[in-house]
């Protein structure tokens, strides 16, 4: 259950505390500058607005944001997106959601939320012929969950927003699942849902957290050649240089196998090569 007080913190839900300097992208949501920089008092961040008002200004100066006036094209250099409405009333999502993920560090996420198509509140206005919500975009978590894998996000986690009694005995859920409508986590009772979608499995933002970019990339670029059998011999012996010169333990060379090399006749090769140089590899199925 929800309690209020996570309610009124919203999609903050999502943002642990953390005291080093993170960057951080607010997008159209000035009313969680004062939460945030509670949540992140050492953060960068960089506030985007169509408009930008007194108001506006005032609020970015109390709480130490900087104000920008378009997205940056750089990759890789925000930790932490938060864009409420980007599913609600924007367009062209798939792009935007793009865009994101290339703004968003290996281990960096976005949030935002969206309004919940399967909410009884709707289902019912709907059943009555009433359609009020067509200024902002509905959605169902399947298609939500379908627009983010498209968009190269790999771990998306949901959580409740904005919930409503309902009063009327009409609008009883036990109605609703009667028409077959199932409630699987209390869908049907979830006016907003929130939404935490995160450019790395957590597995991988840790792998990419040990070792420099370039020592990740001429490792993956080893296991490729390897895999395809591009000189596959003459490649092990430079990757087993590479693991021995960088430091590169068995325990992170299997994960990182796991997650680059795609084909089981590849990974076998390495493991069983590995082994002749007193490695141990565990490759998954």
């Amino acid at each position: 259950m929800t309690s209020n007080n996570d309610e009124r913190r919203g999609i903050l839900n999502f943002v642990p505390p953390n005291f080093l300097p993170i960057t951080v992208l607010l997008i159209e949501s000035p009313q969680l500058l004062e939460g945030l920089r509670k949540i992140l008092p050492a953060a960068q961040i960089a506030f985007l607005a169509k408009e930008i008002s007194p108001e506006t200004k005032k609020i970015c100066n109390d709480f130490r944001a900087d104000l920008i006036y378009e997205l940056p094209t750089a990759p890789k250099i925000f930790d932490l997106i938060i864009a409420p409405e980007v599913l609600t009333s924007g367009e062209n999502f798939y792009s935007t959601l793009l865009t994101f993920n290339h703004l968003l560090t290996d281990s960096g996420f976005l949030l935002t939320q969206f309004y919940n198509v399967r909410f009884v509140g709707i289902l019912e206005r709907l059943r009555r012929g009433r359609f009020s919500n067509n200024e902002q975009r509905l959605w169902a978590k399947a298609d939500v969950v379908k627009l983010l894998d498209d968009a190269i996000y790999k771990e998306i986690r949901f959580m409740p927003g904005e919930r409503e009694t309902i009063r009327n005995e009409e609008l009883g859920i036990r109605n609703w699942i009667d028409f077959g409508f199932e409630n699987f986590n209390d869908d049907l009772t979830t006016k907003i849902w929130l939404v935490k979608a995160c450019k790395c499995t957590a597995e991988v933002a840790a792998l990419k957290e040990i070792f420099t970019p370039e020592v990740r990339a001429e490792l993956s670029r080893l296991l490729h050649r390897i895999e395809y059998d591009l000189d596959a011999d003459e490649n092990f012996l430079r990757l087993i240089e590479l693991c021995d010169r960088e430091g590169i333990f068995d325990d992170y060379l299997s994960d990182f196998i796991n997650q680059v090399v795609v084909h089981e006749a590849a990974k076998n090769f390495i493991k069983a090569r590995a082994e002749t140089f007193g490695r141990t590899l565990t490759t998954n199925h």
